[in-house]
Parts: structure tokens; sequence; C-alpha cells
């Protein structure tokens, strides 16, 4: 029984930390936005790291639809955060979506002849991980580097509002009804 025990709390402790500690969250919570074909539209979000300090180094929206254009905002150069327990750094970031600011994890440009009515799929950002804060003078990419590559996922989805006919256009289409009609009476 001692022995068994030894075994597993050693292999609780081999077990990498860092991935348990951290989590990403989007704005809104569910992950659902939604736009008109044409527009741009994107998330926000709240990442956090409560240990060792983590950089964001892409980000994707995965999906089968290829009604529009994902774009990431959250690796941008001007955008560069370190997300840990201190030193230059906080255990949480997060941002609204701002399209003209270029802020948040990403945008999505909906197709202008988009037809689908929601565009399902996940946000996947990737991630590494160091043992120092790279705002630390002593950090050295070589020996405080602990994983590459990393990723969490959201899923998120775009619904795509239809746009209905303006009145005048209702009106105008019920006119050439009517001159049909008439024109096929006069006929008879």
């Amino acid at each position: 029984m001692l022995k068994l025990m030894i075994m597993l709390a050693s292999l609780f402790l081999a077990l990498p930390a860092s991935h348990a500690a951290t989590s990403l969250q989007l704005d809104p919570i569910n992950g659902s936005i939604e736009g008109d074909a044409g527009d741009t539209v994107g998330w926000g979000f709240l990442l956090t790291n409560t240990q060792n300090y983590l950089v964001v180094t892409g980000a994707e929206f995965q999906s089968s639809s290829s009604s529009g254009t994902f774009t990431d905002l959250i690796s941008a150069p001007d955008n560069f955060f370190v997300v840990g327990p201190g030193f230059g750094a906080s255990t949480a970031w997060g941002q609204t979506f701002d399209a003209t600011s270029q802020i948040g994890v990403g945008s999505f440009k909906i197709a202008d002849d988009a037809t689908q009515d929601t565009i399902y799929g996940q946000i996947v950002l990737t991630y590494d991980l160091f043992t120092r804060s790279p705002f630390n003078p002593l950090f050295d990419p070589d020996t405080d580097t602990l994983s590459n590559g990393n990723f969490l996922t959201a899923n998120a989805s775009i619904k795509i509002n239809t746009v209905p006919l303006p009145a005048a256009a209702w009106l105008f289409a019920a006119a050439l009804a009517g001159l049909g009609l008439s024109g096929q009476r006069r006929r008879i």
C-alpha cells in the first residue's frame, strides 16, 4: 500500500501543473457572436495563468466553413503581454473586442456572399511557457523555456443575420406583380 501511494505521489508530481493553471474564456462567455454578411465581428477574452510565465504566440478560428476570414489580434507585436505570477506580468489578461483598436483574441470578416445561418468552430490559442518572465533582465530563452506550442481551445460561433428587404423593395415588388397580373387580364 505504501509503495502504491509513493508511486501515485511521484506520478502526480511529474505531471505538468502549468497546464492545469491556464485557462481561456471568450467574451461573450458562450463564444457566440453575430453580424451581417460583410461585417467584421470578433471575440474578447480573459486569459489566466497562475504558474510560470505564458506568452501567446498565435490564435486561429478553426471551422469547416469558408464563409469569412479570421484575423489574429492577440499575438500582434504591439499586443505583447506576459501572463504569470509576477515580474512585469499579471496572472490574468483580458480585452474586449474592438475592431478600431485591433484588440481582442481575433476578428472575423463575414464574407459578403455568406449564406450560412451559423458558422461553428473553435478558437485555438497557442502559447509558450517560461520559468522566468521575458521582462526579467536575467531572462534567457535557452534556459528559461519550459515548453513551446502549447494550446488552449474555446468553442466559438458566428451567427449570420439575414437582412430583410426594405419596405420600399416590397412595395416595388408588389407593384410589379400587380402590373403583371393586370397585363394578363387584358390579354384574355
